[in-house]
């Protein structure tokens, strides 16, 4: 009897021996148990940063950005106002032409027509002073151009891109309002350095997300020891562009002054801006108890009384859609609103919430896919998963990495084949913030995912 039992217990520890397992207290970080990865090829994928920078910061759907592209398409090549004195020359070929014209009739019907003489002796003399004046104005550009306003090298080639010009002096937040010009969040690769000293070292063009043809220029400020006053309108080049941007933060200098003065001489288009206004508003409802509206309006009238500014800019760079930001947004770029559709619900004539953030369909995933998105780490070994959409991207604990693809089907998503999850899985994650994944084979062990964002 006792021979049988010892027997039984031989027979039952060798059973117990071929299924057991030997287990550390803490084991150090190893690969050798790593079966889900089996089939995956590591290293020949990009780092999690570079993967996850695929995903374009450009809206597929955009009608602001549409709008630039059809007004790109209207402007043809320069910018209007260069085309104005060119309408004109064709406007006095056009009377020289009506006169020849007239002339020839004349000549035909010279029996009875000496009204008609005296008023072709008018329209002569007319003609003729403006001949001469128009004459003398061009004379006067083309001399302008090649002496004193050369296009700046650096400008490039301005046929077909638009562009807009912001001046004004260090420490007015020029390229602040730049970025909110062009919609950028603070953490984009596209942001524009913000200083409180002179950030501006040299012209730097900034151009909108998207779109390189429309191009915002931060100009070094007038009046420093780089650019000093007397030569800062010149060496600019301010004519060629499309429009300036005057800013200041206090008042305008004679510098600015001056500028604007030469701007409207040459016909540029040009906005005066207020900056910091916010500032403006906090203090004197802080020490007078004076309502925001009441600050606005006084500063209005302290600009128009001092420089003549009739239409005031007054934006805040730190509040983007307060005050006169959403207005500049439209009128910074000449043209702009008549391209935006007026059916449109982000339209506003008056360029209050016409600015609207793009929008892009997102990628339509499945209940279980969707609520799997994200940043996962297993605590075990150190292994980093990103799950976007199908793909996780896997980044190991000595930094190699690869791309798994997820398979779903039968109301479950398959992890290599191998290991999968349910709707409860997920739900269960929710609560608790570790994923489980369930081993097909039950000789394997689970994968435990832990949340991280």
């Amino acid at each position: 009897m006792a021979g049988e039992l010892a027997g039984a217990l031989q027979k039952r520890q060798s059973v117990v021996d071929d299924g057991a397992e030997v287990w550390e207290s803490r084991p150090a970080p190893s690969l050798a148990d790593a079966k889900h990865f089996e089939g995956v090829s590591f290293g020949a994928a990009p780092s999690a940063q570079e993967w996850m920078a695929k995903l374009s910061s450009v809206a597929e759907e955009d009608p602001l950005q549409d709008a630039f592209a059809q007004l790109l398409k209207s402007r043809v090549s320069r910018p209007l106002h260069v085309r104005r004195r060119e309408a004109e020359e064709e406007e006095l070929r056009g009377l020289s032409q009506a006169l020849g014209q007239l002339q020839e009739k004349l000549r035909a019907e010279s029996g009875d027509l000496r009204s008609l003489r005296e008023e072709l002796a008018s329209r002569e003399a007319d003609l003729a002073r403006r001949e001469e004046s128009l004459k003398a104005d061009v004379e006067d550009a083309s001399r302008d151009a090649r002496q004193s306003y050369p296009q700046p090298e650096w400008l490039g080639n301005v046929e077909g891109t638009l562009n807009v010009a912001v001046v004004g002096n260090s420490g007015v937040g020029k390229s602040l309002l730049i970025n909110r010009l062009r919609r950028l969040q603070r953490q984009s690769r596209d942001w524009a350095e913000v200083g409180v000293k002179e950030t501006t070292k040299a012209p730097t063009s900034y151009a909108l997300p998207g779109d390189g043809r429309v191009r915002l220029w931060d100009l070094p400020g007038a009046g420093t020891e780089s650019f000093p006053a007397e030569a800062y309108i010149q060496t600019m080049g301010l004519r060629y562009f499309d429009s300036v941007l005057i800013v200041t933060a206090g008042r305008f200098t004679s510098t600015e002054i001056e500028l604007r003065a030469e701007l409207r001489k040459h016909r540029v288009p040009f906005l005066m801006v207020r900056t910091k206004v916010d500032i403006d508003v906090w203090n004197n409802h802080q020490d007078n108890g004076m309502a925001p509206d009441m600050t606005l309006s006084q500063i209005r009238n302290e600009f128009r009384a001092l420089h003549g500014v009739e239409d005031l800019y007054l934006v805040s760079a730190r509040d983007p859609e307060l005050y006169d930001m959403p207005r500049l947004r439209f009128d910074a770029f000449p043209g702009l609103k008549s391209h935006l559709n007026t059916e449109s619900l982000v339209f506003s004539p008056h360029g209050q919430g016409g600015w609207s953030d793009a929008w892009a369909l997102p990628s339509a995933h499945s209940e279980l896919l969707a609520g799997i998105q994200g940043y996962w780490r297993d605590l075990q070994d150190g292994t980093r998963y990103i799950v976007d959409g199908s793909q996780a991207h896997v980044t190991l604990f000595d930094g190699r990495a690869a791309i798994v693809c997820l398979q779903e089907r039968d109301a479950e998503v398959w992890w290599c084949e191998r290991w999968s999850i349910s709707m409860e899985s997920v739900a269960k994650a929710r609560r608790s913030g570790e994923l489980r994944w369930t081993p097909a084979d039950l000789r394997l062990h689970p994968l435990v995912w832990r949340w991280t964002c």
